[in-house]
């Protein structure tokens, strides 16, 4: 085969760089596809460890990843490339290559492997992936701006949820990751609360990031209540599901009943699942002296207070 002057030169500086790297001690080889570093091992779950540690040797390239290549001692052929939608990247010398679905290793060894058969001798690859834009994670729930995210170096819960602009005012009690298992045929519910992690600044709970995780965040379930008639602030309300929902308190909430208002007389009107409307009167008078039971509202009550003849 002839070699173009090019390559002819850069051949020679291999050989040269071969004999001193046969001289010289070996160095350990370094994790190349994303660094780890905890502030806190021990706090990490065993689970977390490993799946970090899978990720480093078994993840597998995908569409729109970002790669570093680097051919030991030319530069010339050295590049950061993204990976096209097909799933393809294209490097000199070598043209189009199919790389979707390769661990770096086995990118590793085919780039090496083609580049040996026709130009380098032994030659030295090394690839990085420097973006996870294929393992990105899910935000949603109540969070400002809810999306996926590319899976750039570690992540921890807190920040994942930064990215999506923070919690919104709507926030329930807990936070819940779903990660998948190890052969993707189920996934894992891991509930975190989230006074715990944001109020109480518990670090055991800011626990890290994988890759197609989702992080759901949900919004407190609420009733609507309609308080009409005569009080101060007639209006829709939406409450807290978790909290019941009285008659005083309804009417508490739209600020009290007018001077008009007939109290022995407020109504309840209701819709059953069944369809049908039913009406339910209550004495105020009598639930403020403690004297019957306050009524609990259902969702979608309307709360009714008819005014008076004087």
């Amino acid at each position: 085969m002839i070699l173009s002057r090019a390559i002819a030169t850069f051949l020679l500086l291999l050989a040269t760089a071969t004999v001193a790297m046969a001289l010289a001690e070996p160095s350990p080889e370094q994790p190349r596809v994303i660094e780890m570093q905890r502030q806190d091992p021990a706090r990490d779950t065993e689970e977390t460890a490993l799946a970090y540690a899978r990720l480093r040797t078994d993840y597998r390239i995908g569409r729109q990843d970002l790669l570093e290549i680097r051919v030991f001692d030319l530069e010339e052929l050295d590049q950061t490339v993204r990976v096209a939608d097909d799933g393809s990247i294209s490097m000199p010398l070598l043209g189009r290559l199919s790389v979707a679905g390769k661990t770096k290793t086995e990118l590793e060894k085919q780039i090496a492997e083609l580049l040996g058969e026709r130009y380098v001798r032994d030659p030295q690859v090394t690839v990085f992936v420097k973006e996870y834009e294929s393992k990105k994670v899910a935000v949603t729930g109540a969070v400002k701006q809810p999306g996926s995210f590319a899976m750039l170096g570690q992540k921890t819960l807190l920040e994942m949820i930064s990215l999506a602009g923070g919690l919104d005012k709507d926030v329930g009690k807990e936070i819940i990751v779903f990660r998948r298992d190890d052969g993707g045929e189920s996934t894992r519910r891991i509930p975190i609360d989230l006074d715990q992690l944001v109020y109480d600044a518990n670090p055991a709970l800011n626990i890290p990031i994988l890759p197609e995780d989702i992080v759901y965040v949900p919004a407190v379930a609420k009733i609507r209540i309609f308080v009409s008639g005569a009080v101060k602030n007639p209006n829709l309300y939406e409450v807290p599901k978790s909290e019941p929902v009285t008659v005083l308190r309804a009417i508490t909430l739209a600020g009290g009943t007018t001077d008009r208002a007939a109290e022995k007389r407020i109504q309840i009107l209701r819709t059953e699942n069944s369809g049908e409307r039913v009406t339910l009167t209550v004495d105020l008078r009598k639930i403020k002296r403690g004297k019957i039971e306050d009524p609990i509202l259902r969702k979608d009550d309307v709360v009714l207070v008819p005014e008076g003849f004087f």
